[in-house]
């Protein structure tokens, strides 16, 4: 259940992350963190059928691949964001020197 519960933490994530819609990933991400804490210490000394163990896998499968989408997306931000910067930069040094 609680592996289920991550997954639609990560689903949110990954529709924040494409949506551009950073303040909501954020607090997602906030979310997430407290559920892998609790079921880190929730799953201590459970046992887990085989069926249940493979649920996990492919639960986490899919985690895995929307964390690495969600990377990727913000990776290619950050790259944006200091292009931008140094766009800017270059154009304050640029008024600098013409007002000088």
């Amino acid at each position: 259940m609680s592996y289920q519960t991550l997954l639609e933490h990560s689903n949110r994530m990954l529709a924040s992350v494409r949506n551009e819609d950073w303040e909501t990933l954020i607090e997602t991400e906030v979310e997430y963190v407290r559920e892998v804490e609790r079921l880190s210490h929730a799953e201590a000394g459970v046992e887990l059928s085989e069926d249940q163990q493979l649920s996990k896998l492919q639960l986490l499968s899919t985690i895995m691949d929307q964390d690495r989408e969600i990377r990727e997306r913000l990776v290619a931000r950050r790259t944006m964001l200091e292009q931008t910067l140094l766009s800017m930069q270059k154009k304050q040094k640029l008024e600098h020197s013409y007002r000088n």
